[in-house]
């Protein structure tokens, strides 16, 4: 009996240190980092810090841009079409300062356009920030500003041959003159388009005295005392401008006839 507790014992023994060599393997391989683990974890975590500070607007990551820049020219009552956009992320709200009167604001998610016109000539600074949350809050861009130049009629065709103090602005390039009628002013070059006389371009001599050039009649001459009667240079002849009709221009004093 004494030999089988002495046994037992001695077994039991043995047991006991294998049994605590298993727990510091065991506790070894809970404690000790997994390399590739460790390695995720790190590759996590820029991709994590990213989301987290990036998807809020600031002036490092997000920002208000336009296609066509910063800075846009027109003469008064012409056509303004602007659109901006919110550039890495979206903006879920703007807010506009300097807005001339005439112009107004259609905002949407992360984009806003601004259109109409300016009756009066100046240099407006129109500023526009973008904000992540509605109601202008959360972070915000950087300050964009618009540079609006709005200048008078007062330089090419024009004012060569009309007062500005004499011109209204009908809006969309559109003038109308006390004496010569309304007319559209193109952007480029002397062509105007006349409400009667079509498209015609002008060469003036002074500020009340015109030669106008149309494809059909070529040259033709008028002023502020004359019209609506115009001399055509290549009839000879004196011709009379016919307002109340779509299907001729003129009576020609010569011939006795509508042209």
């Amino acid at each position: 009996m004494r030999k089988f507790r002495t046994l037992l014992s001695l077994l039991l023994l043995l047991e006991s240190r294998s049994l605590q060599v298993k727990l510091i393997k065991a506790a070894g391989l809970l404690l000790k980092p997994t390399p590739a683990f460790v390695k995720s974890v790190h590759a996590w975590m820029p991709a994590l810090t990213g989301i987290v500070c990036t998807h809020a607007l600031s002036g490092a990551t997000t920002e208000v841009k336009s296609s066509i820049g910063d800075s846009v020219t027109l003469r008064v009552g012409e056509e303004l079409d602007f659109e901006f956009v919110t550039s890495r992320y979206f903006a879920q709200s703007f807010s506009i300062e300097g807005l001339p009167e005439g112009i107004n604001s259609d905002l949407g998610y992360g984009e806003g356009k601004l259109t109409g016109s300016v009756s009066e000539a100046g240099n407006y600074a129109i500023e526009i920030i973008g904000y992540r949350y509605p109601g202008y809050s959360g972070n915000s861009t950087p300050v964009f500003t618009l540079s609006l130049t709005v200048e008078n009629p007062d330089s090419g065709p024009v004012s060569s041959f009309l007062a500005f103090e004499e011109l209204n602005a009908l809006g969309d390039s559109w003038y109308h003159s006390n004496w010569f009628g309304s007319f559209y002013l193109s952007q480029s070059g002397n062509w105007i388009y006349h409400q009667h006389l079509g498209w015609i371009y002008v060469d003036a001599t002074s500020e009340n005295d015109i030669w106008l050039y149309d494809e059909d009649l070529h040259w033709l001459y008028t002023s502020k005392d004359l019209f609506p009667f115009f001399y055509s240079n290549s009839r000879r002849n004196w011709l009379y401008l016919i307002s109340d009709s779509s299907d001729y221009r003129f009576w020609d004093y010569s011939s006795g006839k509508k042209i």
